[in-house]
Parts: structure tokens; sequence; C-alpha cells
């Protein structure tokens, strides 16, 4: 299970697995295109960055 984590974490996350998945699509596929790697690693960082945990917010402090 991942911590939650507030949305600057995930966006350093985001573009770590960008650099990592574009360095992986270049070390085994140096044949093919590297727009193709370029495409895989945007989808994948953003499904990183759009569906990681986020904190749970308490909206019950200011109902005094």
């Amino acid at each position: 299970m991942l911590p939650r984590m507030t949305m600057g974490n995930w966006l350093f996350w985001s573009i770590i697995v960008w650099i990592g998945v574009f360095y992986i699509w270049i070390g085994l596929f140096p044949n093919l295109p590297a727009w193709i790697g370029t495409i895989i690693a945007t989808i994948l960082a953003f499904i990183t960055f759009k569906f990681g945990p986020r904190p749970v917010e308490d909206h019950d402090e200011g109902a005094e």
C-alpha cells in the first residue's frame, strides 16, 4: 500500500516515472523510435500523478 502523499510529491514521482520509463525504453528498444517511448512514458506519468492516493481532508474542524 502506498502512503498518502501530497500533490507535490506525486508530481515529483510522476517525473521520476517518466524518466525511468523513457530510459528503459531507450535501453531495451534502441531500434524503435524514441517518440513511442515518450508517449508511453507520458501516459504512465499521468496515471501516476492522477490516481496516486491523496491525503484525507478533514472538513469537520470548522463546523463549530
